[in-house]
């Protein structure tokens, strides 16, 4: 594990899981891809089994220090309570919570298709892709 592995996994370390509000932990972060700065991670709740998918930015060092930036790639589903919501639930602890689980649609053959498709042109670049959203 490298230096910024090593950092990526201190970040989620800090961060909690959207839906049901548990700490990560560092053994949860899947790296998924690299490209020299940019990092491609998800990350899975130990307890509500929420996956999310982020993008992890290091940008160029600057006097020593680097800001490292990450972006949230994947949503959540409809049923995952606003923040405001979880309030009043996060005074029982989280492994008491029943949170309802979104049914979600099954992966078919023009999904992986379209990934194909954009993974094939895809250059690596993510700001260029954020970009483009903004």
């Amino acid at each position: 594990m490298d230096g910024q592995e090593r950092i990526i996994r201190k970040l989620f370390t800090e961060k909690q899981c959207h839906r049901c509000g548990r700490p990560y932990e560092a053994e949860q972060v899947l790296v998924l891809a690299r490209r020299s700065e940019v990092w491609m991670v998800m990350i899975s709740c130990q307890d509500c089994e929420q996956k999310d998918t982020y993008v992890v930015k290091f940008p160029p060092q600057m006097q020593g220090r680097r800001r490292v930036t990450s972006y949230r790639l994947s949503r959540p589903p409809a049923s995952t309570p606003l923040p405001q919501e979880l309030e009043g639930l996060q005074q029982k602890r989280p492994e008491s919570l029943e949170m309802p689980v979104a049914p979600s649609h099954p992966v078919v053959a023009d999904d992986v298709l379209d990934m194909h498709l954009f993974l094939k042109d895809f250059n690596g670049d993510f700001q260029r892709l954020f970009a483009e959203v903004e």
